[in-house]
């Protein structure tokens, strides 16, 4: 591992958020995006897939975060196959909910919201049909795929297309798969190159896309070079959340090592960035409020 860089197997653990009502917020995560139910009570509802926690609903906000609010854009949850993300199309579909889908070349992704506001992403990675990201002399970001074509990244995906690969038996999956996982979180954000220099020149992440004309910036480890992104499409639009909005509680990034772990203290401490220790953990903010978690990896 390079010297001061987060290792490849960071990854990102349960992402914790703030909604304004638990019950109706299962309605999406459980009921159609199919996340196992782990743990309720009157203040937390835990939910996952496999035996992994993936995401915390903490009751306690007052109000949904609004649109083009400096918060979270959106927590996605990865699956490793195409059908999976055909199964979760389907759910989409018969909920009634509104969603949207895009087709980014290294992924297709489905869009949707809870009651509360809470960006959600379900991704699925398509890094074969990816050749190579080129970057004009503005800032502009074109994807090559594999055949030389040109892409956005923001294109329509086909979810007839999609929904064809479950075939003709009209069996749907009522659950998320136990492989599913946190693969990115992105939030809206006012400074970027601030944050970039946070995740980056102190936690240890790499760089990725880092473009003011595209709007967005992100990073992430060698394996996974998405994980932590920010964009400012909203502009001058872009408002502080109310107070007491739903919104991000925080995120957690697993780390591979208690040495690593270390390391990663010792830069914050050098940075002067305030953080609180508790259980083997690491508590801490970002430059714009982020509050995110450090722990190591259990399994």
């Amino acid at each position: 591992m390079d010297k001061g860089l987060l290792s490849q197997a960071t990854r990102l653990g349960p992402v914790h958020l703030n909604v304004t009502d638990i019950p109706a917020a299962l309605t999406v995560w459980r009921d159609t995006l199919g996340l196992e139910p782990i743990g309720e009570n009157d203040a937390t509802a835990e939910l996952g897939a496999g035996d992994r926690t993936l995401i915390v609903l903490h009751a306690g906000a007052q109000t949904p975060l609004p649109q083009k609010s400096r918060d979270l854009f959106h927590v996605a949850i990865h699956v490793t196959t195409r059908r999976d993300l055909a199964h979760a199309a389907a759910r989409l579909k018969a909920s009634g909910l509104r969603y949207s889908a895009q087709d980014h070349l290294i992924s297709e992704s489905l869009y949707v919201s809870d009651p509360s506001g809470n960006g959600i992403e379900i991704c699925f990675d398509t890094p074969e049909r990816f050749l190579r990201r080129e970057v004009s002399a503005d800032g502009r970001v074109t994807l090559i795929a594999v055949d030389g074509s040109a892409h956005s990244g923001l294109e329509a995906l086909d979810v007839p297309g999609l929904l064809r690969d479950l075939g003709n038996s009209g069996h749907v999956e009522p659950r998320m798969p136990a492989n599913a996982f946190i693969g990115h979180i992105h939030m809206r954000a006012r400074a970027p190159e601030q944050l970039m220099e946070f995740y980056v020149g102190v936690l240890g992440f790499r760089p990725h896309i880092q473009s003011r004309t595209f709007g967005m910036f992100d990073c992430g480890t060698g394996r996974r070079p998405h994980m932590v992104a920010f964009n400012i499409w909203a502009r001058d639009e872009l408002r502080e959340p109310p107070p007491n909005a739903a919104g991000l509680n925080h995120f957690t990034v697993e780390l591979a090592s208690a040495d690593e772990l270390a390391a990663v203290a010792l830069r914050l401490d050098a940075a002067g960035v305030p953080v609180k220790r508790a259980g083997g953990a690491i508590e801490t903010a970002d430059p714009e409020g982020n509050r995110l978690r450090l722990v190591v990896q259990q399994s």
